[in-house]
């Protein structure tokens, strides 16, 4: 019978962290019901509050410290560090720094960056402390940052699928553990056959989950066609948008040229109204196809989660092909931001002019730094995946 590893996943968060948490249980208890099964691991997660027992220590974070057993330390910080320790700043840091020192424990460290709803909830010596403790880690190790519950889902799935087959599932373990027979002991006749047998018997129902390892390379292949369409378009409006930018600029030169003053005037302002409209028009189109956008891109970390964790105990799937699409996928998406942030400077670089263009062209310098914010974050998902794949 297969051994089944369990792994313990310790959150460590002060108390304005709450969404999270429930969305780090609902995507353990997935992992568990589907790859925990194909590949023998069990991911539990361990609190202090009903982990601990009462006994007697320097303080209340002393007993955590010595009674918590964990694998993986996630810790999440947003506004506060917490209530100070004798030790640290406060329980959260402690129990980061421990982590950070111990060559046996392994880390996710993420800070929110959101705006909270209620911007009297926002202590600045508080946040001023965080921010602090972010750049003392930065000397130390690579952290997340995320904006939204939905973008922290996307990180953490990730991240944690590429820990658990990078540190807790052995490939080579895996593969001859489902086809290798156990030789016979001398004092057990057809130990091998005994031992197949006590394995089915055994094992639990339904063992497998719900994998299906053609439909999860199916998923994965059409969700890439959906995100490079995606791409496409939004790739499409960009480049309209700079031929529309550069005739515009071409004829209020030649408007500059006009001797007359009225009628330079008056072309001049019909051409920027023109832009004006323009630019409103592609603020439209990219903010139609941005949320879409951004949910294949939450859709892209799942499968690439899933393609890769299933890559580990199946050595029948095309990893280089999988592999290939992904660096492709990857440059134009490399590409599109780089377009998207060369456009944003050239924005930028407009002076006022009136009001109807002032208006038009802040709103597009917006959606085009919410649109290279949304690629960036789709480059650190895929580079993650890639620097994480063998």
């Amino acid at each position: 019978m297969k051994e089944i590893k369990q792994i313990n996943l310790f959150i460590s968060c002060p108390g304005d962290i709450k969404d999270e948490l429930n969305s780090i249980e609902v995507i353990v208890k997935e992992f568990n019901k589907t790859f925990g099964k194909i590949s023998s691991f069990s991911i539990q997660i361990v609190h202090w509050n009903e982990d601990t027992y009462t006994d007697v220590g320097e303080d209340g974070q002393e007993i955590i410290n010595n009674q918590i057993d964990y694998d993986i330390l996630i810790g999440i910080l947003w506004m506060k560090l917490g209530t100070p320790t004798k030790r640290d700043k406060s329980g959260t840091v402690e129990e980061i720094n421990r982590a950070i020192k111990n060559p046996e424990k392994q880390q996710l460290i993420y800070f929110k960056t959101a705006t909270p709803n209620n911007l009297n909830a926002i202590n600045t010596s508080e946040l001023d402390d965080v921010m602090l403790f972010k750049k003392e880690l930065s000397n130390k190790l690579l952290y997340k940052e995320f904006e939204s519950i939905e973008k922290f889902e996307t990180l953490f799935r990730l991240n944690l699928s590429s820990l658990i087959k990078d540190k807790f599932i052995d490939k080579q373990e895996l593969n001859q553990s489902s086809t290798e027979i156990i030789l016979p002991k001398k004092d057990v006749k057809y130990q091998n056959i005994v031992s197949l047998i006590d394995e089915i018997e055994n094992s639990t129902k339904g063992n497998f989950g719900d994998i299906d390892i053609f439909e999860i390379n199916k998923n994965g292949y059409e969700c890439f066609d959906k995100i490079t369409l995606n791409l496409t378009k939004m790739t499409e409006y960009l480049e309209k948008l700079t031929t529309n930018l550069n005739k515009g600029t071409e004829e209020i030169n030649q408007a500059n040229n006009i001797k007359d003053t009225r009628l330079k005037l008056s072309r001049a302002k019909k051409v920027v109204n023109r832009l004006s409209k323009e630019l409103d028009d592609f603020n439209d189109e990219i903010n139609s196809e941005l949320p879409d956008f951004s949910e294949n891109l939450k859709e892209v970390g799942k499968v690439t989660s899933d393609i890769f964790l299933t890559l580990k105990s199946y050595s029948g799937i095309d990893e280089y092909d999988i592999e290939s699409n992904t660096i492709a996928f990857r440059d134009s998406m490399e590409y599109a931001m780089n377009s998207t942030a060369e456009m944003l400077k050239e924005i930028m670089n407009w002076p006022p002019i009136n009001l109807k263009f002032n208006t038009s062209k802040r709103n597009t310098e917006v959606t085009l730094k919410d649109l290279t914010k949304e690629i960036m974050f789709g480059l650190t998902l895929i580079d993650e995946t890639l620097d994480n794949k063998d």
